[in-house]
C-alpha cells in the first residue's frame, strides 16, 4: 500500500519516507494506535516508571530541542547515517537510541533532584510569606 501511494507522486519513496518524520501518517497513527493501548493497561504503582515517567519531558527538550542538537548528536557524535549499509546497523541503532535515551534520564534527574527541589523550596517560602494567616 505504501508503494502505491509513494507511486502516485510520479516516483518511489524509499519506505522509511513514511516513518522518518513526526509529520508522516504512520507516525501519526504509531502515535494514537500507542495512547490507545497504554489509555487502557491496568498497570500498578511502581517508582521505577514514575521515576522514569518524570524525565520524559526533559527528554524530549534534551535531545530534540534544536536542529543544531539534532545534527551534533545523530550525525556528528553517534554518525548514524553512516552506519545504514553496515550489517549490524539495527543493533547499533538499537543501541545508539538506548543509550541517548538512558543519558537523557540521568541529566534529568539530576536537575530534578538538585535545581528543581532547591527552587521549588525557595519558591514555596515566598509563597508561604504572602499566604492568609
Amino acid at each position: 500500500m505504501l508503494l502505491y501511494i509513494s507511486s502516485l507522486k510520479g516516483h518511489l519513496y524509499k519506505i522509511y519516507y513514511f516513518v522518518s518524520d513526526s509529520n508522516k501518517i504512520l507516525a501519526l497513527m504509531t502515535a494514537i494506535c500507542s495512547f490507545m493501548w497504554f489509555k487502557n493497561l491496568k498497570i500498578n504503582y511502581s517508582k521505577w516508571i514514575n521515576a522514569i515517567a518524570s524525565s520524559m519531558f526533559g527528554v524530549l527538550l534534551i535531545h530534540a530541542n534544536s536542529n543544531t542538537m539534532r545534527h551534533w548528536l545523530w550525525k556528528d557524535t553517534l554518525q548514524n547515517a553512516n552506519h545504514y549499509g553496515d550489517n549490524h546497523y539495527i543493533l547499533y541503532a538499537l543501541i545508539s537510541v538506548i543509550a541517548v535515551f538512558c543519558i537523557c534520564i540521568i541529566i534529568d534527574q539530576i536537575r530534578i533532584h538538585s535545581i528543581e527541589k532547591y527552587t521549588f523550596k525557595q519558591i514555596d517560602k515566598i509563597l508561604n510569606n504572602y499566604s492568609l494567616k
